[in-house]
């Protein structure tokens, strides 16, 4: 009735656990898995679901009889940051983690591969450097901003306070 893609690899997609650990490493595992499995091959670390980071807010572990839930992304960390408060510079530097580990093994697109003839390139080009591993783009530079404040100072007002006997 239609098109279809089913040529896709469905595999990856839809029953993986993605395991990425503190080094760098990107694991893929398709069995059925609970934490406790992970924390035993890996001592003093603890699973962490990327889900529920969120900056300023605690890391919370996963239970050890906790079952993995398929696609999803999990964080192997150490166990000094179970239950620190996650700041901004370690959320970037675990997604900095992911997304190069994730390129590294080309979860993003694979559909270039299967259908070669449907491209979409950028609408404006990008400036990368040939030797870096990160595509850098200037900054814009922040203009001043001139700010004029006047500012009274408080004064009462001194105005005379009319009287009025009472009638009881």
């Amino acid at each position: 009735m239609g098109n279809a893609a089913s040529c896709t690899p469905s595999l990856i997609s839809n029953g993986v656990y993605k395991v990425l650990y503190l080094d760098g490493r990107l694991e893929f595992y398709t069995k059925q898995m609970r934490a406790s499995e992970l924390m035993i091959e890996y001592p003093e670390q603890f699973v962490c679901d990327s889900s529920y980071l969120k900056v300023g807010h605690r890391i919370q572990g996963l239970l050890a009889d906790e079952e993995l839930e398929r696609r999803k992304f999990y964080f192997l960390l150490p166990m000094d940051l179970l239950y620190s408060v996650l700041t901004h510079d370690e959320m970037s530097s675990f997604n900095y983690k992911a997304s190069k580990a994730l390129l590294k093994h080309g979860s993003f697109n694979n559909l270039g591969k299967i259908f070669p003839v449907c491209m979409f390139l950028p609408s404006e080009p990008k400036k990368i450097e040939a030797y870096s591993e990160v595509m850098i783009e200037p900054e814009p530079v922040p203009v001043p901003v001139e700010r004029y404040l006047k500012q009274r100072s408080w004064r009462p007002a001194l105005e005379t306070i009319d009287e009025t006997q009472s009638r009881i």
